[in-house]
């Protein structure tokens, strides 16, 4: 069959879930109205926005790529909290940040759920994806041991493993430069799969690993994350249901024998202590490891519309008593998907703003050259490394515009509300979705909001200014702060992102010029779209070319650094 008459085929079976859910809305909004006019008569209060159309809402101009663009333009138009809607799904978009503070941070009991995503099997009840779980013992059990294992590392400045990895990255952009933005992915994945599993060479398939979920869990991914009704098509004829059973199962069989391997290392007395796999190994023959709740649901062949685990309340953690590193298949799944995921987010959370680091250096040299005068003062002809953090505030000022001028997460990671609320005299029902969009780009806070100007965080004359220098600005606290999200979802990484993208940052501008790529055809600047970015939940630009220089004196030192890595993966 043609693909064309497949589509035509899919398309028409998916009527009767479209006329299902045109005619629960129309009873809806008829016992709505009865409600209302039978209650006082009087009109229901509601958020401002663009006029919503029977069933579809406004999905019919809602775009599949860039939807953040869409959602600014109706910002400047509705104002700071206005309310749109899809099939199956309320959104309600904060553009200030007052307000998103009062909602998802002070009301945070109220608003910590994780929307539906249609394509992602079973994420809101575990074990699989952290992150997006709904807030149950599951969850609670997993972000509390991620949160410890995160905060020991940090103490340890990640034992050098951030260190380590720039030293080989700095070899691969001197000679293979074009590939930088592999590179770059893949040095991500190589940190985080070291302390995941003292394994660096999975940090290739780490990176592309989590670049597929993304894909998966993205309004631009599948079109079942849009066309909601099409996911209820039957198994046997739903292409985009069977693609993630098998994506999913490979994940999970994936980080499963990662698992395994290092458990088997740890009985050999062969895995080291600085790895997050071995804390978890250590808490197992120490009795204190934590273990699947009776609650937590491992997908089985056909959960698409499973409900979520029934207990969401604060509960005893469980653990069971272990002589040995022996446990059942449910708690190794368990583990390594907590172990899993957390290497994952590391990777997919800091590869785009290296990348959109590189770019903004290229495109302001007048603030390259700065940080370099800054670095070679205080580094001269070693690398730098963490410990240099109080002395290069200016490096640290262009990472953090970075991260504002082109953020990775425009629309956040969106909060559901776990119960009814009200909020400024209207109705938030539970259900609804909450997004704090474009925050960085509000003109009272960032002056100029468009420009790159690393100013903003150096001169006491600008709002986002915090002193003293040798601690901000930085990635772990003090202004905007709102790309780790808000609130009881707030994501666990900012250490590790202060670190690494300091020592990427450093390092790089040490060893290199970062500049447009010359066209070796006509000897002019390949252009440079900053706008230009995949569509996933985290961003990362697409398609720019880069030149690098090694700058004078820096080729030897490059290679006598990354000597180590010479003949490995």
């Amino acid at each position: 069959m043609e693909t064309s008459n497949l589509t035509l085929l899919i398309l028409y079976l998916a009527i009767p879930s479209l006329l299902i859910s045109a005619v629960q809305q129309i009873l809806s909004w008829r016992k709505k109205s009865s409600l209302v006019g039978g209650s006082s008569g009087g009109k229901v209060n509601k958020f401002p926005g663009p006029r919503q159309f029977p069933v579809v809402g406004r999905i019919h101009d809602l775009p599949r790529f860039s939807l953040w663009l869409k959602f600014k333009e109706w910002a400047d138009e509705f104002g700071p909290i206005y309310t749109t809607s899809v099939p199956d799904a309320t959104f309600i978009i904060l553009s200030d940040e007052k307000i998103a503070e009062e909602l998802l941070v002070k009301r945070g009991h109220i608003y910590s759920g994780r929307p539906q995503i249609r394509s992602l099997i079973g994420h809101k009840e575990g074990v699989v994806y952290s992150a997006l779980m709904d807030r149950h013992d599951t969850w609670k059990l997993q972000r509390k041991w991620a949160h410890a294992a995160m905060a020991a590392a940090y103490k340890n400045h990640f034992y050098g493993h951030v260190e380590s990895e720039m030293r080989r990255f700095l070899v691969m952009i001197l000679f293979d430069p074009d590939r930088f933005l592999d590179h770059t992915r893949e040095y991500c994945g190589r940190v985080m799969s070291r302390l995941a599993w003292d394994d660096a060479t999975q940090g290739r398939l780490n990176g592309d690993s989590a670049d597929k979920t993304l894909h998966c869990m993205s309004v631009s991914g599948p079109i079942t994350n849009t066309m909601t009704p099409l996911w209820s098509l039957p198994a046997a004829i739903n292409p985009w249901y069977k693609y993630e059973v098998q994506r999913e199962a490979e994940l999970r069989q994936w980080w499963l024998g990662l698992f395994r391997k290092a458990k088997e290392r740890m009985r050999k007395g062969e895995l080291p202590s600085d790895t997050w796999a071995y804390r978890y190994f250590e808490q197992v023959m120490q009795d204190t490891a934590p273990a699947t709740p009776d609650t937590a649901r491992t997908p089985g062949p056909d959960v698409r519309n499973a409900e979520k685990a029934p207990s969401t309340a604060a509960t005893e953690e469980v653990y069971e008593k272990k002589d040995t590193l022996d446990q059942p298949e449910k708690d190794e799944t368990f583990a390594s998907c907590m172990i899993g995921f957390l290497n994952l987010v590391g990777v997919v959370t800091i590869s785009g703003p290296l990348k959109f680091f590189q770019m903004a250096m290229a495109l302001h040299p007048e603030w390259q050259r700065k940080a370099q005068a800054e670095i070679d003062e205080v580094c001269g002809d070693r690398m730098p490394t963490i410990k240099d953090f109080e002395k290069l505030p200016t490096l640290r000022a262009c990472l953090k515009e970075t991260v504002r001028w082109r953020s990775g997460v425009p629309l956040g990671v969106p909060h559901q509300a776990e119960r009814d609320d009200e909020y400024m005299g209207v109705k938030i029902k539970k259900g609804d979705n909450c997004f704090g969009l474009s925050i960085n780009r509000n003109p009272q806070k960032y002056p100029d909001p468009e420009t790159y100007n690393p100013a903003r965080y150096l001169d006491p004359s600008y709002p986002t200014f915090q002193a003293p220098l040798t601690r901000y600005p930085n990635f772990r606290e003090g202004s905007s702060m709102h790309s780790f999200g808000w609130g009881r979802r707030t994501c666990l990484g900012q250490n590790i992102v202060d670190d690494e993208m300091f020592v990427f940052g450093a390092a790089l501008l040490w060893a290199f010029d970062v500049a447009p790529k010359i066209c070796p055809v006509t000897g002019k600047q390949v252009p440079i779209d900053s706008q230009k970015t995949n569509s996933h939940v985290i961003l990362e630009p697409v398609g720019f070319q880069l030149g690098f220089k090694v700058r004078e004196g820096k080729r030897g030192l490059v290679l006598e650094n990354g000597k180590e890595f010479f003949g490995k993966v």
